[in-house]
């Protein structure tokens, strides 16, 4: 297991590393100036040595290479200078948005796994005309953009119904509606994949020796499918959270919830190039941790990937 873990960190450096020089050159080849902006949006007329100053206190009077030599040693120590907007540290800044985008991104993931495991279920065990019509529903949640979903749900429980507020303080009753527009569609696409595993599994022959012993459709689902397809859901599942996490941004957005979303907007249209930069490099990694964790889970849930593992 060790080992597999070491190997797994080796063959990921040149991933991660390509990785943060796109993030990088994005960036920093993005059209725009921070500086200028800034100065302009603080009503300072911008004059050459204000402007020089500046740029050689945030390292933009530098070559490109250089640039990215000195980002990436300050990235390797989670140092990604400070915030060209407000001055502040960018790990602070994010530090203060992270825990609602994770709560958000969990809460979808759970709503997600729900509605997959449910739709995918009954879709694979249900009559011809039932499955049909819970895969139509399927494809029709898949298809809705999230920023649609989002407005429509507004639409019934703010508008109509009043039973949530648009504009929240970050409470757990502002949590609902955003996690239900995440969790919807990603459910829905896992659910996809939920069906078509069982419906695998449902021609092996281990079921059709259950069947013939008289077990029950439950029983067959749970004690003689669920353990053979748990595995790759959970890897589906930890991908999709960072799916959600990307997500997450548009929906923050539209229903005023204090996460990375408000933050990542917010430096976009100021041109803050640190805060887009940390933000690309923390999503990146907290999909490799997520699909690392969803590996180990497989290994640790199958007695013959682990004895073979433990041989090499």
């Amino acid at each position: 297991m060790l080992r597999y873990i070491l190997v797994r960190l080796a063959t990921a450096i040149p991933t991660l590393l390509g990785m943060s020089l796109v993030a990088f050159l994005i960036v920093a080849l993005a059209p725009g100036d921070p500086v200028m902006m800034e100065l302009r949006a603080m009503g300072i007329v911008p004059e050459p040595e204000d402007i020089a100053a500046l740029r050689a206190e945030f390292g933009l009077d530098k070559a490109l290479l250089q640039r990215y030599a000195d980002w990436l040693w300050r990235a390797l120590h989670f140092e990604f200078g400070t915030s060209v907007a407000t001055g502040r540290p960018v790990m602070a800044e994010i530090a203060l948005h992270l825990p609602a985008t994770l709560a958000l991104a969990a809460s979808a993931l759970i709503g997600a796994i729900a509605i997959s495991l449910t739709l995918g279920s009954l879709a694979a065990v249900a009559g011809r005309y039932t499955g049909a019509g819970l895969r139509g529903l399927t494809i029709l949640l898949v298809s809705v953009p999230s920023f649609w979903l989002a407005l429509l749900l507004i639409y019934i429980f703010v508008l109509r119904l009043g039973w949530a507020r648009l504009v929240g303080d970050g409470s757990l009753t502002d949590l609902v509606l955003p996690a239900i527009t995440l969790s919807l569609a990603a459910g829905a696409a896992l659910g996809r994949m939920v069906y078509e595993r069982i419906r695998a599994e449902m021609s092996e022959d281990h079921v059709r020796l259950a069947i013939a012993k008289g077990l029950g459709p439950l029983q067959i689902l749970t004690g003689h499918i669920a353990p053979r397809i748990a595995g790759p859901l959970a890897t589906a599942w930890a991908n999709a959270f960072g799916g959600l996490l990307g997500g997450a941004v548009i929906v923050e957005s539209i229903f005023g919830w204090p996460g990375l979303g408000q933050l990542i907007l917010q430096a976009i249209a100021q041109r803050d190039f640190p805060v887009i930069q940390a933000y690309l490099v923390l999503m990146g990694l907290i999909f490799f941790a997520t699909s690392l964790a969803a590996d180990l889970a497989v290994i640790l849930s199958d007695p013959q990937l682990r004895r073979r593992l433990g041989d090499e």
